[in-house]
């Protein structure tokens, strides 16, 4: 994950990265009436009465801070702290170090070492997390340039569109290099849960906003190649399964609005929008999809944002059946944010709101409390 992108990350609301290059402004809150939150936030059930609400399964508040990513398979957190990354499990701190905000963090899946790529410094190095200390420098680079970094899960591969000098003891880390026609111009690259595979979204020469999904296996063998859904820029995405992408896009004609999700099939590419309205996105687990979804009129045309009069919050798994959701009131809590974990046992839901236990007062006259739970997919609801 790319810290300094956070914001994008877990603040639905915020335009998502898209193929057209556009600066975000700063979104200018329109009014909305504050309710108190222990008078209840009214959770709705789904129609369907088997369907529990996400707060009716097990949770935990999320400590403070706020959620910025997944640390591997065992379902750590990387929350943004005082303006610095750290590491949590369990509501403890998890590691002794902080990370810049200007960095990218992958953990391995045992969650216990950490390819930490450094923005600053311009370094790749290798850190043992709950020891605290960097184990040994992967790779030097070109602080300068701006592209991306993106190591699989495994730690074992790394994709980088820009050239890496491997350090003596990293010669072994096998590097995908994101150069040439068919990676021209790429602002994406996501792994596989079994670091087998990626895929990455460029934009060919000439094409104007035409992106064209590449994916790759990690001996550099093409699976797979598709443009886009004609008329869409591209927001996020995460491989469903083996065979198959989850897509968030967004309109041309509306670059700022709600975006819808496509599952695109890899062989024949072929894509199905399954989703509309969603404001964020999340993927994990075994193709389990979280969304966040506008109920009623919603827009955001980069400087204004009207929010919608309620909220969606649902969890499908891989088989597209709903496993729990949730509806919230704008006048309660607005922009959400959704998080599955990778082994889709757990997931993040946040939100802002005006009240709150640990909320200080110059947040709560602008609305900017910032909270969330976790929860447990796995346990029964109450």
């Amino acid at each position: 994950m790319n810290i300094r992108q956070y914001a994008d990350h877990e603040r639905s609301v915020r335009p998502r990265r898209t193929l057209a290059s556009s600066s975000l402004v700063l979104i200018v809150v329109l009014s909305w009436t504050a309710s108190s939150h222990a008078q209840g936030d009214q959770r709705r059930q789904s129609s369907d009465p088997k369907i529990p609400t996400l707060e009716a399964l097990p949770h935990n508040p999320l400590p403070r801070g706020k959620f910025m990513d997944w640390c591997g398979q065992n379902d750590k957190l990387i929350l943004e702290i005082d303006q610095k990354a750290e590491i949590y499990s369990e509501g403890v701190k998890a590691s002794p170090l902080s990370f810049p905000l200007r960095s990218t963090l992958r953990c391995d899946d045992a969650g216990q070492k950490m390819a930490f790529v450094d923005e600053e410094s311009g370094y790749v190095s290798e850190v043992d997390i709950a020891g605290g200390m960097v184990t040994r420098t992967l790779a030097t680079y070109d602080k300068e340039n701006t592209q991306g970094i993106a190591f699989s899960p495994d730690l074992k591969n790394v994709a980088s569109s820009k050239p890496l000098a491997l350090g003596p003891s990293a010669l072994s880390l096998n590097v995908i290099a994101l150069r040439g026609a068919e990676w021209r111009d790429i602002n994406f690259v996501h792994w596989s849960r079994d670091s087998s595979r990626l895929f990455g979204v460029s934009a060919p020469e000439g094409k104007g906003n035409h992106g064209v999904v590449e994916i790759v296996s990690a001996q550099r063998r093409r699976l797979g190649s598709g443009a886009l859904p004609a008329g869409f820029l591209f927001r996020d995405g995460w491989f469903a399964d083996s065979q198959s992408l989850y897509l968030y896009l967004v309109r041309a004609r509306d670059e700022f609005g709600s975006g819808v999700i496509f599952k695109c099939a890899i062989e024949k590419w072929k894509c199905d929008q399954i989703a509309d309205n969603v404001l964020g996105a999340s993927a994990g687990g075994n193709g389990m999809l979280a969304m966040v979804r506008a109920v009623g009129r919603y827009s955001n045309d980069g400087e204004t944002e009207t929010f919608p009069p309620s909220y969606l919050a649902e969890i499908r798994n891989g088989a597209s059946q709903v496993v729990a959701r949730q509806t919230f009131k704008s006048v309660e809590r607005r922009s959400f944010g959704i998080a599955v974990a990778p082994s889709g046992m757990k997931a993040i839901l946040t939100w802002w709101e005006r009240a709150g236990p640990k909320c200080p007062p110059d947040e709560r006259a602008t609305g900017s409390c910032h909270a969330g739970i976790e929860i447990d997919l796995q346990g029964r609801s109450k």
